[in-house]
């Protein structure tokens, strides 16, 4: 029987990697993409690396197949556009959803392919002449670039690491940053202050406290964004930001685990009044299954109750560093704790931190350096005798890897599909631990 709806829309897989850059094109020779991940499920990888990328789960697959069928249908009798953009408005309305968001007064939730698109988004919506963010090391690779805005040079970057990985001291990480946007406040430029929450290796930075009160000396010239593209925030505190008019740029494949290149740009109420959106202008049904992938991981995860979430973030914290103080080849980075005291908002699990950085030591007690560690990255996604594949988080300041909780896992131990959290720690640090010995 000959599926005549299959021509109208190319295969799920094929879709998965659409409507983004060549950061999704496939590797002739491994199939996979520059986050090593391929658009299929691999449930024999145990994924512990949501900070960089997940292989798209079986079920989340199944959904995102099953919007492709409808969107098929949908073709033979609808144009392009109209199905396109109804798909859209249905994934802003379940992302607002589960961000709680009130829809007399919801923020404007502006979807597009990458973490970089949103700050591309921004810096045309506000027009900065100065922009100041976290250093290259901590952001996303293409976040530079996608801030050179028509009104400015390049952004100021403000480093909160030494060389070797250590914690500059944060006053005076506060401090730069304030040099800055009052510098080029007082010359009568708008500034564009974006606040990282959380970085590649689980920061925050600039401290909230002292973001609030630089707004405070310029409500006029200073905007804020907050990277939140980890997403590792809970919804009361995602409100929050936006309650003080600050922007959110989300990702639905960090510690949601979907697919990669599934962005999202909120905009609170105020700031969206004259605002268009450019993504709609041409179909991308990519984005759309990828997002699909998404909103499945994250209507799961919402699920779950709180108290069982802060019970999972405190288990795979407690095993990670019970692990990592066993074996004398690791040495974890330092994490500040992570601090929103100044947004008033309750202490729940998205105090706890869920993203470990860790160096490593080869025979003879040698740091390994970045390249050393991406091979050995690479290598344990490897199949090999005796031994299970793992996806950690990619080599990021300091040539440290990551290991990483995730909320799928959070929802498997939620829904009976995995007894421990972090049941697979141990035996991926072995498994690191032979590798490099």
């Amino acid at each position: 029987m000959i599926n005549h709806e299959a021509d109208l829309l190319p295969s799920t897989a094929e879709l998965l990697i659409a409507g983004g850059d060549d950061r999704l094109t496939l590797d002739a020779g491994t199939g996979r993409s520059r986050y090593a991940c391929r658009p299929t499920p691999d449930p024999d990888l145990v994924s512990l690396g949501s900070v960089t990328a997940s292989h798209i789960s079986p079920n989340a697959n199944q959904a995102a197949t099953a919007l492709r069928d409808r969107c098929a249908h949908d073709l033979r009798s609808e144009p392009e556009l109209v199905v396109y953009r109804r798909g859209l408005a249905s994934a802003r309305q379940r992302l607002l959803a589960y961000c709680g968001c009130d829809p007399q007064d919801s923020p404007m939730a502006l979807l597009a392919p990458s973490g970089t698109d949103l700050f591309m988004l921004a810096v045309n919506l506000r027009q900065p002449q100065c922009t100041v963010l976290i250093d290259g090391a901590e952001t996303g690779s293409g976040v530079p670039l996608a801030l050179l805005g028509p009104r400015q040079g390049a952004p100021h970057h403000v480093a909160v690491r030494h060389a070797d990985g250590s914690l500059r001291d944060a006053a005076e990480v506060d401090a730069e940053y304030a040099a800055i946007v009052n510098a080029a406040a007082q010359r009568g430029q708008r500034v564009l202050l974006v606040l990282t929450d959380i970085s590649k290796t689980g920061l925050i930075s600039p401290s909230i406290g002292s973001v609030l009160t630089l707004r405070a000396r310029w409500p006029g010239l200073l905007d804020v964004m907050v990277d939140a593209c980890q997403f590792r925030l809970d919804p009361s505190t995602l409100r929050t930001y936006l309650a003080h008019g600050f922007m959110l740029a989300l990702t639905g494949s960090k510690f949601m685990t979907g697919p990669t290149f599934s962005g999202a740009l909120l905009l609170p109420r105020a700031m969206a009044a004259n605002t268009v959106d450019a993504y709609t202008d041409r179909a991308n049904f990519g984005l759309l299954l990828r997002w699909e992938a998404a909103l499945f991981e994250m209507e799961r995860f919402a699920a779950v109750p709180q108290d069982v979430r802060l019970q999972c973030v405190n288990r795979f914290a407690d095993a990670v560093r019970q692990g990592l103080a066993g074996h004398a080849a690791f040495t974890p980075l330092p994490v500040s704790a992570i601090d929103r005291s100044a947004l008033g908002v309750a202490t729940g699990w998205d105090h706890v931190q869920t993203v470990f950085p860790f160096t490593l030591r080869g025979a003879g007690g040698k740091l390994l350096n970045g390249d050393e560690a991406r091979r050995l990255y690479l290598q344990l996604q490897l199949p090999a005798i005796g031994a299970r594949r793992y996806q950690l988080g990619q080599p990021a300041a300091a040539a440290a890897l990551r290991l990483c909780l995730s909320a799928r896992m959070i929802a498997d131990v939620h829904e009976g599909l995995r007894q421990d959290v972090a049941a697979e720690v141990p035996a991926a640090l072995e498994r690191i631990a032979q590798l490099i010995s």
